[in-house]
Order: C-alpha cells, then structure tokens, then sequence
C-alpha cells in the first residue's frame, strides 16, 4: 500500500504543463472574426514529443483552448531543464498570421505570462513583433501578432 501511494505521488510530481489554458478574441479592424482557425502546437524536447489541437472562433471572435499536460517519471526525477517550444497560428480568409511564438522553460501552469492566464486579442491587421516580458530579473520574448494583457 505504502509503494502504491509513493508511486501517486511520483506521478503527480510528474504532471507537466506543455502550454497553458488559452482564450481570446480575434479582430480585424475592431470587428470581431467569425471562424477563424486557431492552431496551437508544441515540441517537448525532453521527450522529442510534439502535440497540437485547435479551435475555431465563434460569432464574437472568441475562442478557449484548454491547458496541454503530460507526465514523465524521469522528468520529474531527473535535473534538465525544462524547454517546450510553443506556437499558435490564426487561419482566416486564406492567410495564415503568427499568433504566438514562445520557448517556455518551466512545467508549471500560466508560467507563460509570469502566472497570469493566457487571455490574448489578436487584431489581423497587427504586424507579428517581439514582445519582451520582464518580472524579478527573468526576461523571455513572445513573437507575434497578438497583443498581450
């Protein structure tokens, strides 16, 4: 009994956040965009894993995409630094816009944002850049064309 409830928490331990929850809305020209095609993906290096789902925007533009999780024992036994490349795309109107861009180097939910949940606009008409984010002496850059709260 003792090893079966060591062993949930070594698997609990293991639980990693690929890409956190995402929601957003879509615009162009201040007008929200209806079915447009949100692609997200990601590359896990430590398993060379990768993944991907997508949603499609609603009438207000809106769209909700659920956090990404995985487990690995070593990884949660084994020291490594974490790196999970992330990427979302927008398909609309026969175009594709970089979204977002991201290296994330933690397993842990809404670290993206330095703990704040990924609530993102993406304006098409927005040109993608680099946004650099700063918070107690970590800085890491978002490419893209949405805008970040």
């Amino acid at each position: 009994m003792l090893a079966l409830a060591a062993m949930g928490e070594v698997q609990a331990m293991g639980k990693m956040c690929m890409f956190s929850a995402v929601q957003g809305v879509v615009t162009e020209h201040g007008k929200p965009v209806q079915g447009a095609v949100i692609r997200r993906g990601f590359f896990w290096h430590w398993k060379s894993e990768r993944g991907s789902d997508e949603a499609t925007t609603d009438e207000q533009g809106h769209f909700a995409l659920p956090a990404i999780w995985r487990s690995s024992l070593f990884g949660a036994l084994l020291p490594h630094e974490p790196v999970v490349e992330q990427q979302i795309s927008i398909e609309y109107g026969g175009r594709s816009y970089v979204a977002w861009s991201f290296m994330k180097g933690s397993y842990r939910e809404n670290d993206e944002l330095f703990g704040r949940p990924l609530e993102l606009r993406c304006p098409l008409e927005n040109e993608p850049v680099k946004h650099r984010l700063k918070e107690d002496h970590v800085e890491h850059d978002i490419f893209g064309i949405c805008e970040l709260p």
